[in-house]
């Protein structure tokens, strides 16, 4: 599935040049008495902004001047129609436009007549002031913020971090400050060419010597309705007391708008109580994961590394973490086994195909005998087929990512065994399947001293590969260098197909203020949403990638030395050897009081959410 959202209609009028007129294609060409012999349509004002102001819609009333063949331009305004490309932001009463209330943005404003269109932009601008209504302020909030400004008082924002991407349905994204010297009454700020919104507040979440707020739904709304896919919003802090008696102004930070919402469901592994938890992103009630499953199917053993078909329909789980291997495959809509737990041959980490019929494998803990790439049927666990993918016994193969194009799969090979979840100097390959075969593997990041490259993923193109790499400060086998948790892992991408050059996604793995400069920060094994999105409105596609980290999530500290799960879009057009990552937020649905991994998507939850 293909996801690009709200872009054709404002595509069909990108080429109109403002203020002109040209026949649409298709429709009745005959002209209704008045308009023969029509040649163009001018709209009047030309590229006008309009401003809501405190939730009063702005009126404006437009004109369509049309030019004749004969050379005359009369006033037609009364034989045209009129529309805007961007339905959202008002309509049309005969001439006269009525703009929404709740949202800013740009549009075009459309006049229609036998087949000959005329256009000219709008500017819709929201401006809004809002009080918390959580906290007691004074009768007029806004008045103390006149006094003189004193940068002894000046706040600072922690999160979410400067260039944040976030889609429009996250919904929750906290805000974290610093609030400053002796101040108790704070302006917040968000502001681009189509929002000017300021909402007032006090410190009513206070954490670690700062301040969380959380915007409501309806602060929610106009800020990611009138930004989606735009230019970011700026969002500063001004701090004072009731009394005004100084000022202090923060710097400045953005967060950009994806144009669409996101859609998928993520099952992601809790270490501190051994569950599986899920949570439905495209869910307008769901705001916090539940437990999906625990150990009550496996005779009360642990279940962690799982997969999921694309579908959501199935779900394989490793029970009993390293040198166990018994595997759990469920039938997620009934939560009930498809076989007996543990009586399919035995397997580490997972990936399903494409149409969830089978997935592959691996194995090289005690008592394995094939080191290979292993399919499982996906319904009876029955192992099918061995791809040879150079692996021994000494160097086995590891997590294996299926493509999400069915045509190949990235893996792990391994350069010094332990056990397959603690392992060294590992490099990633490839096979591929030609003519209904599978080709000898390929090394596409081969490998280096003092590095380990591990857990690679597909995006949803089945072209970029994102994968993690450590650097090893103890040697090619020290423990900071095992591929669990390992302190330097980073994300990085090449082509996954035509190999090549590897970028960082630096953005992505880029400490926040609150990490202090931190930049080993246990960014690891990485998770494709399945779907693409697009860019912006002016073209272009999107990812968005899940992994875990230890970083602040601002005020906030991850439990004890666990990691907590984080999402960043990803540019899948971005230029070779550029940095095609965005800054990361952190999931707001999990619950930060456990250690949280392995962020597993499908296309839909399957079965009811409690």
């Amino acid at each position: 599935m293909r996801v690009m959202c709200r872009l054709s209609l404002i595509a069909m009028f990108v080429v109109l040049v403002v203020g002109c007129g040209k026949r649409a294609s298709g429709g009745d060409d005959s002209p209704p008495d008045g308009l023969d012999g029509l040649v163009t349509l001018t709209v009047k004002p030309a590229d006008q902004t309009l401003t809501i102001v405190q939730g009063q819609p702005a009126v404006s009333a437009y004109s369509a001047l049309g030019t004749f063949e004969d050379g005359r331009i009369e006033d037609v305004s009364a034989l045209v129609s009129f529309a805007l490309t961007e339905p959202t932001l008002g309509g049309f009463t005969a001439s006269e436009l009525t703009t929404t209330n709740g949202k800013g943005g740009q549009t075009q404003v459309v006049a229609n007549a036998a087949g000959i269109e005329g256009a000219t932009g709008l500017t819709v601008v929201l401006q809004q002031t809002y009080s918390d209504p959580s906290s007691a302020l004074p009768a007029d909030p806004a008045a103390p913020f006149g006094g003189p400004a004193d940068a002894g008082r000046t706040p600072r924002l922690v999160y979410p971090n400067d260039g944040v991407n976030v889609p429009p349905n996250l919904g929750r994204l906290e805000i974290h400050f610093n609030p400053g010297t002796s101040n108790t009454l704070f302006e917040l700020t968000f502001a681009s060419s189509v929002l000017d919104l300021k909402v007032y507040l006090r410190c009513t979440t206070p954490l670690n010597g700062g301040c969380i707020y959380l915007p409501d739904a309806q602060v929610w709304s106009w800020i990611a309705e009138s930004q989606r896919g735009t230019e970011p919003v700026a969002w500063s802090l001004k701090a004072t007391d009731d009394n005004g008696t100084g000022v202090g102004t923060s710097a400045s930070s953005t967060i950009k708008f994806a144009p669409d919402n996101v859609a998928g469901g993520i099952y992601y592994w809790t270490t501190t109580l051994g569950v599986i938890m899920r949570y439905d992103f495209a869910s307008t009630t769901q705001t916090m994961a539940e437990q999906f499953i625990g150990t009550e199917m496996t005779g009360g053993t642990c279940v962690g590394c799982h997969a999921l078909s694309r579908d959501g329909k199935k779900m394989v789980a490793e029970a009993g973490g390293q040198d166990d291997g018994r595997i759990l495959l469920l039938d997620v809509a009934t939560k009930t086994p498809l076989v007996p737990f543990g009586s399919t041959e035995k397997s580490n980490f997972e990936s399903w195909n494409m149409d969830g019929s089978a997935f592959v494998g691996v194995y090289a803990d005690t008592g394995a005998t094939n080191f290979n790439l292993m399919v499982f049927d996906g319904t009876t666990g029955v192992v099918t087929e061995t791809i040879a993918a150079g692996g021994t016994a000494a160097n086995p193969t590891n997590h294996p990512d299926w493509s999400p194009l069915g045509d190949r799969i990235a893996f792990a090979n391994v350069g010094v065994m332990n056990t397959l979840q603690m392992m060294y100097n590992c490099e990633i390959r490839t096979v591929a399947k030609v003519g209904g075969a599978w080709a000898p593997h390929t090394v596409l990041v081969p490998r280096a001293a003092g590095k380990n490259r591990y857990y690679p993923a597909f995006a949803p193109d089945g072209k970029m590969l994102v994968f993690n790499e450590s650097t090893c400060a103890s040697g090619n086998t020290g423990a900071d260098c095992n591929g669990d948790t390992d302190p330097t892992a980073k994300l990085y991408a090449i082509d996954g197909v035509a190999g090549g050059a590897v970028t960082e996604l630096a953005r992505a793995n880029g400490p926040g203020v609150a990490d202090n400069g931190q930049t080993a920060l246990t960014s690891s094994f990485p998770k494709w949403n399945p779907f693409v999105f697009a860019r912006d409105r002016t073209g272009g596609r999107i990812g968005w990638v899940t992994f875990s980290s230890t970083r602040k999530y601002g005020l906030r500290s991850p439990p004890g030395n666990g990691t907590l799960l984080w999402m960043a879009a990803v540019d899948l057009d971005a230029p070779a050897g550029t940095d095609p990552s965005y800054t990361a937020f952190a999931l707001p649905f999990q619950d930060i009081t456990t250690s949280n991994h392995i962020a597993q998507w499908t296309t839909k939850v399957v079965g009811p959410i409690q």
